[in-house]
């Protein structure tokens, strides 16, 4: 199917199959966990896809979630018989009716609480443009909704108190997140200490080395993978909780990975950080990748095989080359980056100190002139003024 989408729609492979990746784990949800001898992995993934805008994002997500959301759609159609039902009598005694949702795009923490409360299995939270959700963080609660959703990452307590209603507290929650951003609000993505307290370092990058641009071909993908896909999420959705146990045969597989990189990466802060999450994630995957193999043989068991471990290790790596190419894109740059070329070639000609009488004729040399040189000598972040007779140093 992957591939019938990037020949008719133009669909990146790397894009539909982060969706898919997202959807699958949605519709396990918390019917689903791998237990691992220390402790009980869940079905959630933070995905994010990097990409310009109008560079294809947009479609192979919406493609992906499509059958969850034909299931909210059935939920609201109930929802509002229910309502009607419920509305129709006197006494409006019993519990009003609820609209379900498994996908979220235009909430607050407080509406999370409230569909959480309700659906057992989790919920998506989708935002075709991520940044915005980031940048919404403590509108109303200055420090707590990012320190809500690292507790989330989890699938920790969620606890809402609210001024006119009832507190809302869900023991135990399953959130996932997708959603797209464009390299240029990558920067933005890391600030407000989001680096440094681990907040960045949960997301799985999926950013491809190359961009092609999509051609219009008049074709759409064949209804048999659409309507196999469907079937494929909603067997997944409708299937009972399973709890897997990973085999001592697993175990030493991860451990032998796990072993191997945290010693290489001990010493490297950002590396240690993107190791730290991926040793986290290569059981969720483990698990996503064993249960989709199970569907497609519709067949659900306890039990995990080696090759989903092996996988799952493969895709870590993936995730690691993304999050490294992430994390170069957010790194302080050198004030020499945002020069033109002149200007950055005439800084390197000029010598570590200088008088500015004496190197106006290399300046003169790169086409800079009049006012611009002392806006370009002015620069706190290239030059030093050693005194008032036109003597600089070069900073960088």
């Amino acid at each position: 199917m992957i591939k019938d989408a990037e020949k008719t729609e133009g669909y990146y492979p790397d894009y539909l199959s982060a969706g898919i990746l997202s959807n699958v784990a949605t519709a396990m949800g918390s019917n689903f966990r791998l237990d691992n001898g220390s402790y009980d992995s869940q079905p959630i993934l933070w995905l994010v896809i990097v990409g310009q805008s109008g560079g294809g994002k947009t479609h192979p997500l919406n493609f992906a979630k499509k059958p969850i959301e034909e299931k909210d759609k059935q939920n609201y159609l109930v929802f509002q018989t229910s309502m009607k039902k419920y509305n129709a009598r006197d006494d409006k005694k019993g519990n009003k009716p609820s609209y379900v949702k498994s996908i979220l795009s235009d909430f607050t923490p407080e509406k999370l609480a409230e569909n959480l409360q309700h659906n057992e299995k989790g919920v998506l939270i989708f935002k075709d443009e991520l940044i915005g959700w980031i940048k919404s963080f403590d509108q109303y609660r200055k420090g707590a909704d990012q320190q809500l959703y690292l507790e989330l990452f989890n699938g920790g307590t969620l606890s809402v108190d609210r001024v006119s209603k009832p507190s809302i507290r869900v023991e135990k929650t399953n959130v996932n997140v997708l959603g797209g951003i464009q390299p240029s609000a990558l920067k933005d993505m890391a600030k407000n200490n989001r680096n440094d307290d681990g907040f960045l370092a949960r997301f799985l990058f999926v950013y491809p080395i190359k961009s092609k641009p999509n051609l219009f071909s008049g074709n759409k993908i064949q209804s048999k993978h659409t309507d196999g896909y469907k079937k494929f999420i909603h067997d997944i959705y409708n299937a009972d909780n399973i709890n897997l146990k990973a085999s001592s045969s697993q175990i030493k597989i991860y451990q032998k990975w796990q072993h191997k990189k945290v010693k290489q990466y001990h010493n490297d802060d950002s590396q240690s950080k993107i190791q730290a999450k991926l040793q986290t994630y290569v059981w969720r995957l483990a698990l996503i990748i064993e249960i989709m193999e199970q569907a497609n043989c519709n067949k659900f068991t306890n039990t995990i095989s080696d090759t989903s471990i092996e996988k799952a290790i493969k895709l870590a790596e993936y995730f690691r080359m993304t999050a490294i190419k992430v994390y170069d894109k957010i790194s302080p740059s050198s004030p020499l980056d945002s020069l033109p070329k002149n200007k950055a070639d005439l800084y390197k000609a000029l010598p570590k100190k200088f008088k500015r009488s004496e190197v106006l004729p290399i300046i003169e040399e790169h086409n800079i002139k009049g006012g611009t040189i002392n806006r370009f000598l002015s620069n706190n972040e290239l030059f030093i003024r050693l005194d008032g007779n036109g003597n600089y140093e070069k900073r960088v």
